[in-house]
């Protein structure tokens, strides 16, 4: 039986909020950022499908973002998305159940075949998903910082459902290389 969708959006509210504040606890350093909301539009896949029903729907769909934002020697491992213009650091969707950092860790690896561990907590914010309904769908998305502790750069083999490759290029840059287009590029240029 479908969830009131006052109550679906409080409870993913909520549950975005605590997945934020343990990820901040355990690997800021007081220093991160907390952002305001980001509104986005609903995932690809899940546009048809509306407002979620309940809470384990939306996590089913989409349940968390995780990135790494991973320096080396004075550089900033990036990676250019088949799908989308620009430069970004490695991350992705978190899986049922995973800690935010291991998604980051995860993605990191899948995505640029780079080790890396977290070392800190860049920013954390939520995206705002407009299914249409009484509110937007709150989704946690933590940004952390890291540091590689081995792998060798490779982009992955793999293509996302609209057929572009997911990673097209991955490469490290240094400060002064680093892409205008970089995503959050100032913060990773302070960063470095």
């Amino acid at each position: 039986m479908p969830e009131d969708p006052e109550t679906v959006a409080e409870r993913l509210r909520e549950r975005a909020r605590r997945l934020r504040e343990r990820a901040l606890a355990e690997h800021a350093d007081g220093d991160a950022r907390v952002l305001d909301p980001q509104p986005v539009d609903p995932p690809p896949h899940a546009r048809a499908d509306g407002f979620p029903a309940s809470v384990d729907e939306q996590l089913d769909r989409f349940p968390g973002v995780a990135g790494l934002v991973v320096v080396d020697d004075g550089r900033v491992l990036g990676v250019q998305q088949g799908y989308r213009d620009g430069w970004t650091n490695p991350g992705g969707a978190q899986d049922p159940g995973e800690p935010l950092a291991e998604t980051a860790v995860r993605e990191t690896r899948e995505e640029t075949n780079i080790e890396a561990e977290v070392t800190g907590v860049l920013y954390a914010r939520d995206f705002a998903v407009d299914y249409a309904g009484p509110e937007p769908v709150h989704v946690p998305l933590v940004v952390f910082t890291g540091r590689r502790v081995g792998g060798r750069r490779a982009a992955p083999l793999v293509r996302v459902s609209s057929g572009e490759p997911e990673i097209e290029d991955v490469r490290w840059f240094d400060a002064d290389g680093l892409p205008d287009d970089f995503r959050d590029r100032e913060l990773i240029l302070d960063l470095l």
